[in-house]
């Protein structure tokens, strides 16, 4: 693995915009614009070299949120998480990049990406 590119936090649709606020305000974070591909809901921020994704769950549960690891090639590392004895679920397409997820043994989701070209991390 190469970096760790986003994580990303579940909030009810009805503190959406206080915690989108909140980032913005308190912590000072970038807003950026979402990609197409991406849902309309929530927002996206950059903080340093990591993005904040906030996503809305009808109501947060346990290992609703995810954080997103950059591979250098998405092939081999899915060989690699399958080979270990890990799931990998597909992820809807966003131009650019080339994406799945997977679970760790405790059952926290991992996004794995790699981007096309010089994009991204």
């Amino acid at each position: 693995m190469r970096a760790i590119d986003h994580v990303t936090v579940a909030v009810p649709r009805e503190l959406e915009q206080s915690v989108i606020d909140w980032y913005s305000r308190v912590l000072g974070f970038e807003r950026l614009a979402k990609p197409e591909g991406t849902s309309g809901a929530g927002a996206w921020f950059r903080a340093g070299e990591v993005q904040l994704h906030i996503t809305i769950e009808p109501a947060p549960v346990d290992r609703a949120g995810h954080f997103g690891v950059v591979v250098d090639d998405l092939d081999r590392a899915v060989e690699q998480v399958q080979a270990a004895g890990s799931d990998i679920a597909s992820a809807r397409t966003i131009p650019g990049r080339r994406r799945c997820y997977t679970r760790d043994p405790a059952g926290n989701t991992i996004e794995i990406l790699s981007y096309d070209g010089a994009a991204g991390a």
